[in-house]
């Protein structure tokens, strides 16, 4: 994700694999003393790793990987803006941001420098549920990036100036939003199904939310959940036990402190088809998302569902995409899918099309959506999307940093690394009839709800859905 541009939600697309790691034959290496050894996964190995958990509560996950000579670091913390009060929404975003912006001992030009001199940068990702920082470099920089890191990570600065620029510049991101028609029709899904619950809104925050925000809010959020007893830490590469010592004792440093429980906002229930146009004077073509809220990253329906959307709209042979783009060439491109966190996550369909077929894209898309929760995916579907499940795999399990990131994943949410190994069986294992129970109980074809955002022209088009109108000027 780049910066200012949300989506970790510890985004996902790895995650939605929940597997992305492993490594092939030509990398298998000895297990280190005091490490797990791989796995099978399927035809693969997972590469061999460690935990440590320190006495400030820091889990650390180590992977040794020799194929380069780099090392990466990776620390998932487990806060986002379901910690942070609606009223100073963007207070976790610019919290991460401002991290790299100056420590105690280091400004954002000497940090930017270090940085540039190790040949790398700091990668930092707010998100709806956690936030991630991560950097690598080669292997001669380690301690180098090892002590820029931790300072970073352990005693930013907080400077006025800087949390004014970065705040002006935050604005100034979500202001332009709505002229990327695609993410601000996302945008407002997003409010539209969640409602005050912290999914409705950017990871980065709203306007009023970032104005409002001050110094001491910024020190106080990072304070109670910037802790090391509220986050993991990964470290992949090559490296030896002096290095794990070295890390161990400098991220030790990191002040514990009690976490408190977040209480959240439920999302509001839908209990019909609810339509809203967006409209605005000269848009040339029609968003249109489709939603309804789905399930929680440990619903046991997870991989089932997953099957079941790959015949739906998960890939380019699905459902959604032969009819609505290839036999009425309504749209370029439709897809469908789960995006499962903490909470419950929602189910999206988006597309766009001209705004002359604007409401009949609508109309054929939740045709499908009902013939598919009806009726289910064909045998001969659920056989192509079984096998893709399948087929992806190997794509995901390619790198140590793709195992790390995985297993921080299923860390987060207490899932055994089991689910790693075993992914491929379970996959096997999905019949058709599960597939179609799992979309059966999890969507309902008659409670979805949709924004259209297109040109104010297409108003007449959607008469018959009694749709709210919101005009943008």
């Amino acid at each position: 994700m780049n910066k200012f541009i949300q989506h970790l939600t510890l985004p996902f697309v790895c995650v939605a694999l929940a597997s992305c790691a492993g490594n092939t034959s030509k990398n298998q290496q000895a297990t280190p003393p005091g490490y797990t050894a791989g796995k099978n996964a399927g035809t693969f190995k997972l590469m061999p790793y460690k935990e440590v958990v320190l006495e400030n509560g820091l889990k650390i996950i180590y992977v040794r990987d020799n194929s380069l000579p780099r090392i990466s670091l990776t620390t998932l913390v487990k806060t986002g803006n379901v910690q942070e009060p609606k009223d100073l929404a963007g207070l976790n975003a610019i919290t991460a941001y401002l991290l790299e912006q100056g420590t105690q001992s280091r400004d954002a030009m000497k940090i930017a420098d270090e940085f540039g001199q190790m040949g790398t940068a700091l990668d930092v990702n707010p998100g709806y549920d956690v936030t991630t920082i991560y950097a690598d470099a080669l292997i001669n920089d380690a301690s180098n990036l090892l002590q820029v890191y931790s300072d970073i990570l352990m005693n930013p600065s907080f400077k006025d100036g800087e949390i004014n620029r970065l705040r002006s510049q935050l604005v100034a991101s979500l202001k332009k939003k709505i002229d990327n028609p695609s993410a601000f029709a996302d945008e407002q899904m997003d409010q539209f199904l969640y409602g005050e619950h912290p999914y409705g809104r950017d990871a980065n925050g709203t306007i009023p939310g970032l104005q409002t925000l001050r110094k001491q809010d910024i020190i106080k959020h990072y304070l109670t959940f910037f802790r090391p007893n509220n986050a993991t830490m990964a470290v992949v590469g090559q490296f030896d036990d002096a290095f794990e010592k070295q890390i161990q004792e400098t991220m030790g440093k990191w002040t514990k402190r009690t976490i408190p429980e977040t209480k959240t906002a439920e999302a509001p229930a839908i209990d019909s088809l609810q339509v809203k146009l967006v409209v605005k004077k000269g848009l040339q073509q029609t968003q249109i998302r489709v939603s309804q809220l789905g399930i929680s990253r440990l619903d046991k329906d997870f991989i089932p569902l997953r099957m079941a959307n790959e015949s739906l709209g998960g890939s380019f042979g699905s459902r959604l995409n032969q009819k609505v783009r290839d036999d009425l060439g309504l749209t370029y491109s439709i897809y469908s899918g789960f995006d499962a966190r903490k909470y419950r996550g929602s189910f999206d369909v988006s597309t766009f099309t001209k705004n002359e077929t604007a409401a009949k894209a609508l109309d054929e898309t939740l045709k499908v959506l009902k013939d598919f929760v009806d009726n289910g995916a064909t045998e001969q579907e659920a056989v192509a999307s079984r096998n893709q499940l399948i087929g992806q795999f190997p794509r995901a399990i390619e790198t140590a940093d793709r195992l790390v990131y995985n297993l921080l994943v299923l860390d987060y949410y207490g899932i055994s690394y089991d689910y790693l190994t075993d992914y491929i069986s379970n996959v096997k294992k999905i019949k058709q009839k599960d597939a179609n129970a799992a979309i059966k109980r999890h969507l309902d074809s008659g409670k979805f709800k949709v924004v259209v955002y297109g040109n104010e022209s297409i108003i007449p088009q959607f008469k018959d859905y009694k749709p709210e109108v919101i005009r943008i000027r």
